[in-house]
């Protein structure tokens, strides 16, 4: 996941994940430990847009050394 934006102005952003910030434009790497809501903030003199997303990770591993089914 990344977060950026664009506009002209440039906007100023602030990014999150469960409320802790992040550095904008760096990707997070997304595995289980990452699961979370991601927040995208970006204001600039002409207003404010934020996004969010809620990253959920599933995995299906039975344990074995060959994985599923074998």
């Amino acid at each position: 996941l990344r977060c950026w934006a664009r506009g002209n102005p440039p906007p100023h952003l602030e990014c999150a994940k469960d409320g802790k910030p992040f550095p904008a434009g760096v990707p997070q790497l997304v595995t289980r430990t990452p699961a979370g809501t991601y927040r995208c903030q970006a204001t600039n003199t002409l207003g404010t847009a934020v996004r969010s997303v809620t990253v959920l990770v599933h995995c299906e591993w039975d344990g074995g050394l060959g994985g599923p089914g074998v």
